[in-house]
């Protein structure tokens, strides 16, 4: 199916912004200079969001391993010399058997605690996100106040999607865990390996998803099938900058496995910044994708295919429209745009009521005859 036609099934409304202006087209540049106006109250809000919502995530992803890997590898009942498998006097463990004994925990524990986490930390994106599309679009933002309207007002689609990725990635984990742990006792397989590359591109695919589709509860007031589906849509044909910008994001989790160290800076950073700044980043970037596929058709089928043109100061408006139809009309969204438009237009004309006939009538003489 080629761009236009998957553009087409695009369901368009208008978004939710108060303030009238231009969706910026420079994501990153855009974040960046959002950013350094508003960067106070954005640790206010990061600090209100990361000490109710992530700090259990914290804890399971920075903390709890390197927690578990001490007890059982070293305060523990198995002791151990190096990787050599020599006891202390009258016990002899191997490493296989720690590492044996510390899966099993993950798997009955950890994994089942971790999911939960993440499943509160989703949920209580809907505040972020919903103060974000606000600093994008330059609205008044007050950092704790809209943070909780923003969980009042988009509560449901996000629980709705705490939810099922939190079982998502509950299975994932059991995945990856399984393969993990084969390569550290007896040794992976072909078929394990294979499946753990599968695991990192569903994974990978999902949270793409979750870039679309978390900012669009926010902007736009679409009906949960459609999102969903317009998320699916704008990944399959914007799916650079939306793989691009997750691999940011997982990268920086990712940064604990190397040390703890590094581990704890990056725990650091999160806690001070973090999670705005990844949010600010989905949400302009997002925004971005709307401003170019789903406005221009929105304005379109709204005046049949004439697109709004603004009269800028020593600028021709109707050159400039001219160039910028000529422009629109080779790209996809162009396309899809004038389908859309005159897939709309005949139903005008038919909704049109018809024009009155004038009647024509006899003029009356009231006056009395003598």
């Amino acid at each position: 199916m080629s761009r236009v036609n998957l553009l087409l099934k695009l369901t368009v409304d208008r978004d939710r912004r108060t303030n009238t202006g231009e969706v910026h087209q420079h994501s990153f540049k855009h974040a960046m200079s959002v950013f350094s106006e508003n960067l106070r109250k954005m640790l206010l809000m990061n600090v209100v969001y990361t000490f109710i919502f992530a700090l259990p995530f914290l804890f399971c992803v920075f903390i709890w391993p390197n927690l578990a890997k001490d007890y059982f590898f070293t305060t523990g009942n198995y002791n151990f010399i190096g990787h050599i498998g020599i006891g202390y006097p009258g016990v002899v463990n191997t490493m296989a058997e720690g590492y044996t004994h510390l899966f099993h925990h993950y798997f009955t524990v950890y994994i089942p605690v971790l999911t939960a986490s993440i499943v509160w930390m989703v949920f209580g994106l809907s505040g972020l996100f919903h103060c974000m599309r606000g600093y994008m679009w330059g609205e008044n933002v007050r950092p704790v106040k809209s943070f909780f309207r923003g969980i009042k007002r988009l509560w449901k689609p996000f629980l709705v999607t705490a939810i099922v990725f939190g079982a998502f990635m509950c299975g994932l984990f059991y995945g990856a865990f399984w393969h993990i742990s084969l390569m550290k006792t007896t040794g992976a397989t072909g078929g394990s390996w294979t499946l753990f590359i599968f695991l990192i591109i569903f994974g990978w695919a999902a949270i793409s998803l979750l870039y679309y589709l978390l900012p669009m509860f926010a902007c736009y007031r679409f009906k949960m099938k459609d999102a969903l589906k317009n998320s699916g849509i704008l990944l399959l044909v914007l799916w650079f900058p939306a793989f691009f910008t997750t691999a940011f994001a997982v990268g920086l989790f990712l940064l604990s496995l190397i040390g703890s160290i590094v581990g704890y800076l990056v725990g650091i950073y999160l806690l001070a910044l973090g999670f705005v700044m990844i949010a600010g980043v989905w949400t302009s970037g997002a925004q971005k994708a709307f401003g170019n596929c789903i406005v221009p058709q929105f304005e379109s089928a709204q005046s049949g295919g004439k697109l709004k043109v603004e009269a800028r100061r020593g600028v021709n408006p109707y050159k400039e429209a001219k160039a910028k139809k000529k422009a629109q009309e080779k790209t996809a969204v162009g396309k899809a745009s004038k389908a859309r438009a005159e897939k709309a237009a005949p139903a005008e004309q038919d909704a049109a009521p018809e024009k009155k006939k004038k009647v024509t009538t006899k003029r009356v003489n009231y006056k009395r005859k003598k």
